[in-house]
């Protein structure tokens, strides 16, 4: 059993998860998690998904950007697949999500903005959506 047992906050991860995550092929941390510790697995997903990514400081949009902001910039492309998905899933643009990236050329270089379009254009296809460039106008 995980040190958190509380059935209010167990909904709103799943719901948190469900809003988030919905559409992801890859596997999620959390699943990931579970192989090593099942219990401290639930413990971290109730904190970051019930928790800190359900609060209502600012936007999931405004969050979910900051998160492709961050992960493009450290270089963490599976982390960065799963939140341009969230930020889709949470009403972000494909312009929003491509100029988010593009603007870290400034702090993480072009190197790393490259390579988070990578992974940025693997997602629009899973997704059967175009290229922010590509749309008609």
């Amino acid at each position: 059993m995980g040190l958190i047992d509380d059935t209010g906050l167990r909904d709103t991860t799943k719901r948190t998860s469900a809003r988030l995550f919905r559409g992801v092929k890859t596997e999620s941390g959390f699943a990931h998690w579970k192989r090593f510790d099942k219990a401290l697995a639930r413990d971290l997903s109730l904190f970051f998904t019930g928790v800190l990514y359900s609060r209502e400081v600012i936007s999931q949009t405004q969050r979910e950007l900051c998160a492709v902001a961050s992960l493009t910039v450290l270089h963490r492309p599976k982390e960065l697949h799963v939140h341009i998905h969230a930020a889709l899933n949470v009403g972000a643009t494909r312009q929003e999500v491509a100029e988010v990236i593009f603007q870290q050329c400034t702090y993480g270089g072009m190197p790393v903005v490259v390579d988070a379009l990578e992974v940025y254009g693997k997602v629009l296809a899973e997704r059967g959506e175009p290229f922010p460039g590509e749309e008609s106008t």
